[in-house]
């Protein structure tokens, strides 16, 4: 996108793909690659078709030659950087790395079947916790006590809801460097959720790890479309998980 005005890149760009599988492929596999020495984000769109008979639609799977257009990205890469995609190999214990090649080009990338790939993204944000990721398996995932891990589809507290939401893993504070991304993601936030409701506030915890921010609504209504709508999604190559709580931080 160009500014009218100035004639300068205002560095962002919107992309179609006729299959929402390789659009998220595309999503998941460019997010955080450095281009020009700047790491990428990446996402849906939040801006409206303004073709009549073009239907926008989102998908959390890959397409099943995912693997070869991986292969094919990385040259592509190595072409414009010299160094080629950036692998989930460097975030993982060396001991693991067999299991995650196993599953082809994409599997180093972190680009595993839908089933698997929940507990890859959650390898990669252990690691950015300091804690050591494992490997995922067909099994359901389990905590250190046994209990089984959360789906992150499901809207924690959905039995009794509120109209206030705490969302977590919208971002990493530890990869913001410019200045006002708090801003930015609030703005980005309060575009893509407004949609559901009407939204009272929005507060971005910039401060605290875990990527949070809290939402409040108008009604109950509103709160609980837009839990459902973002929980289990992914964004910047991490899963959001929502749940409702009585109030917000002052």
């Amino acid at each position: 996108q160009m500014d009218p005005t100035t004639g300068i890149s205002r560095g962002f760009a919107f992309l179609s793909f006729l299959d929402p599988k390789d659009a998220n492929l595309a999503i998941q596999t460019m997010s955080g690659q450095l281009l020009v020495g700047r790491p990428l984000k990446t996402g849906w769109a939040n801006q409206q078709s303004s073709v009549a008979s073009v239907q926008e639609v989102r998908s959390d799977q890959f397409p099943d030659d995912a693997n070869e257009k991986v292969q094919k990205v990385n040259l592509v890469m190595i072409q414009l950087t010299g160094a080629g995609l950036t692998t989930m190999l460097n975030q993982v214990d060396p001991s693991q790395h067999q299991a995650l090649l196993a599953s082809g080009p994409a599997g180093a990338l972190g680009i595993l079947p839908t089933a698997q790939l929940n507990s890859v993204a959650e390898a990669a944000l252990d690691m950015a916790l300091g804690e050591t990721p494992t490997v995922p398996t067909q099994e359901a995932t389990t905590a250190a006590t046994g209990e089984v891990v959360p789906d992150a589809k499901i809207v924690g507290r959905s039995e009794n809801p509120s109209t206030h939401i705490l969302v977590h893993n919208m971002f990493d504070k530890d990869e913001e460097t410019e200045q006002g991304w708090e801003e930015d993601i609030k703005l980005d936030f309060e575009e893509e959720c407004s949609q559901y409701g009407k939204i009272f506030s929005v507060l971005v915890m910039s401060k605290e790890p875990g990527g949070k921010i809290y939402a409040s609504f108008d009604s109950v209504d509103s709160a609980t479309n837009c839990a459902k709508a973002l929980a289990g999604r992914w964004f910047d190559k991490r899963q959001l998980r929502v749940e409702f709580v009585d109030s917000v931080p002052n």
